[in-house]
């Protein structure tokens, strides 16, 4: 005879387990909660550092204008879309380097 899924569930074991599982994750979640007020206190600082991290006008600028050019001539047909990657790349690397 085999048991049924109910009786196995029901058992006392099981109950323990569940109890032990519910109890193991409130902790975590405890955990958790305490580590995220210290997390979002130094969200700003965060903030202004990436602020400085991102890209001037003048280099979006430059950029954009050079891609530009490169999808011109992609465009007409006076380059490949292999050479127009590694010329967009050279272009990045000029506008970063002139700025």
């Amino acid at each position: 005879m085999t048991t049924s899924s109910t009786k196995i569930v029901n058992t006392p074991w099981m109950r323990l387990v569940a109890l032990l599982l519910a109890v193991l994750l409130a902790i975590v979640a405890y955990f958790l909660w305490l580590n995220t007020e210290g997390w979002v206190s130094t969200v700003g600082e965060r903030a202004e550092r990436l602020q400085k991290l991102t890209v001037s006008d003048e280099v979006a600028a430059c950029i954009d204008k050079r891609s530009a050019d490169i999808d011109a001539m992609v465009e007409q047909g006076m380059i490949s879309a292999d050479a127009a990657e590694q010329s967009r790349s050279q272009a990045r690397s000029l506008c970063y380097d002139r700025n």
